[in-house]
Order: C-alpha cells, then structure tokens, then sequence
C-alpha cells in the first residue's frame, strides 16, 4: 500500500505508472487486520441465510442463501453430495464429528464467508417438521456484529423433545475451542439515523468491471463494464463526484488498472477536478491470499472498502 498527498494535477505521474508514486513522500500504513469470518452449517431441511450489514429486517447489504434443500436429497442418493468450502476457519469438534449429522439424507455440510467487522450480520433459519410433526417456529433468527479477526460458527440447535429451536453463534479460537458470542436482538424496521459523509471515494477494479462508492453520505455502490461502451459515463460520474480538498480516493486492482479502458481515463478525469487529494492503493491479489479468498469467496467491494477504510484512518 502507498500513500500521498498531491494535487490531482501532479496525479498523472502518480497513477501513469500503475498508481505508484514517484519521487514523492509516501507514508507506511499500519497492517489491515484480517476480516471477520464464518462458518455456517447447512443441511436438507433446513433453510438458512445470512444477511450482511442488516441494519434492520429490511434493510441489509446482501442476502446470501447457505440452505440445504430436497434437490441436494436426490443428490445425496446418486452419490453427489454438497463439498465443504473453506477459507480457512481453524478445525472444530462440530467439523470433525460432521458425519454424526447425516441421517435420513440431510446431507451436512459447512460454507465460509468473509465478513466486514463493524457491520452487523443477521442469519435466519427456517426448518421443516420432523417426521412426528414437531418443528420450530416459522423463522428463527439471530444477529450479532463482528470483530476483525475473529472466526465464528453459526449453526441451527433443534432439540425438538425439549423444545429447543435456536441459531447459536460461536466464536472459534485458534485451537478450534469455542465460546458462546453475545446476541443482539433482531430489530424489524430501522430507525431513522443521520449518517455522515466519510471523506474517502473508493474504487475496485476487476476484470471488465469497475465498482465505486462516492464520498457522500447515503452514496451507494456504482458499477460500470470496464471497456469503451461506458467511458462517457465514467467521465460524467468523475465530473459530478464530490471531490474534496484533502479528500481520499483509493484504488484497489488487480494488476495494471491504468492499462484498463476505465483506469487509463482517470488521471485525466481527476486533472481536470484540479483539487487536492489523498491517494491510496491497495492490491487485490495481496490481499486476496493474505485472507485466504479464493474464485468462489473473492475479494467483494464491501471487502475491499473495509481495506480502504481502514488504510486511510476511517
């Protein structure tokens, strides 16, 4: 990661060789933590899915599904059953003792996920009735926030003798021993909050692709194809961006970004501004292997803003 303050016009220098600064102060940034991660256990019959940065029920970033179903029943009997996906969440007894779940085809298996620290996440369950007509409620749900870092399980406990239908959240130590994690009620609709503009305009380039969040408050996340077809709406987004003095613009890329139809318009589109900022960059793929993603948990934009945030001190 490289820093440093200069006036955008001076940034054609800057950003011409990939974005790295050239005869300028650059300053050290302290090490990212890692981010949070999960593990999330699913079977057939129960229907399980996380929800990140869930402010409320109704207001959530992304609805991510880690169900089982009937379909992966079928499977089980022609011998395909669902593969484990890690990202390297220490080994637990519930990993190790996986087999001792898998009765009348429920087919058990675990899935991975990063998570953003700071941001809450909700999970929600819903189970089919046992064979002697016993179940839990509808939904079944549970929330909690986070911490860099950490590692966590989350898991459906149906004990339908005793009435037992809860998501129990754990925190997973290095050993694999784990600790109950405190939970936070589920709220229904979010209260209305002031929200401030964070100076930082954050950028992810990927293969064909550009995502972006501007420096205002509420801003969501914009994405462009990365190719010629959207050069004129890059142009307009840079052109009404609220670009600030002392602002900060990160850039996280895989490889050469300048070399892309996108990134090689924006040094450029930022001369133009002719304002101050503060420059950041971030590499993908570093920071792709050093939190163990892979192609089926790549680096996300929330990750990537995370990275920036925690780089230029928000």
């Amino acid at each position: 990661m490289e820093v440093a303050y200069m006036p955008v016009r001076s940034i054609l220098v800057f950003l011409g060789a990939l974005f790295c600064a050239q005869a300028l102060a650059a300053e050290a940034a302290a090490p990212v933590e890692r981010p949070a991660r999960i593990r999330l256990f699913g079977q057939n019959g129960v229907a399980l899915t996380m929800y990140t940065n869930a402010r409320c029920e109704r207001e959530y970033d992304e609805e991510i599904d880690a169900s089982g179903s009937l379909s992966h029943g079928f499977r089980t009997l022609l011998g395909k059953k669902r593969r484990n996906v890690t990202i390297g969440i220490p080994e637990t007894d519930n990993t190790r003792n996986l087999a001792a779940r898998d009765r009348l085809m429920a087919n058990p298996y675990y899935l991975e996920y990063p998570l953003v620290p700071g941001q809450p996440v909700m999970l929600e369950a819903q189970v089919s009735n046992n064979p002697q007509g016993w179940g839990c409620a509808r939904r079944v749900q549970v929330a909690f926030v986070p911490e860099p870092g950490e590692d966590y399980e989350g898991d459906m406990i149906r004990d339908f003798e005793n009435g037992v239908c809860l998501m129990a959240i754990r925190r997973v130590a290095v050993d694999g021993q784990l600790s109950p994690v405190r939970a936070l009620p589920v709220r229904r609709a979010c209260e209305a909050e002031p929200t401030e503009a964070v100076p930082l305009m954050v950028m992810l380039f990927e293969p064909d692709r550009l995502q972006y969040r501007s420096a205002e408050a509420g801003a969501g996340v914009e994405e462009l194809d990365d190719d010629e077809d959207d050069i004129e709406d890059f142009e307009a987004a840079i052109a009404e961006a609220p670009i600030l003095p002392g602002m900060t613009l990160c850039i996280v890329a895989a490889g050469d970004a300048e070399a892309s139809p996108l990134g090689s318009r924006l040094p450029a589109l930022l001369e133009a501004r002719g304002t101050q900022v503060r420059v950041v960059r971030g590499d993908a793929n570093a920071l792709q292997a050093e939190w163990r993603l892979t192609e089926e948990r790549p680096l996300t934009f929330p990750l990537a803003e995370y990275y920036c945030r925690s780089i230029a001190g928000y």
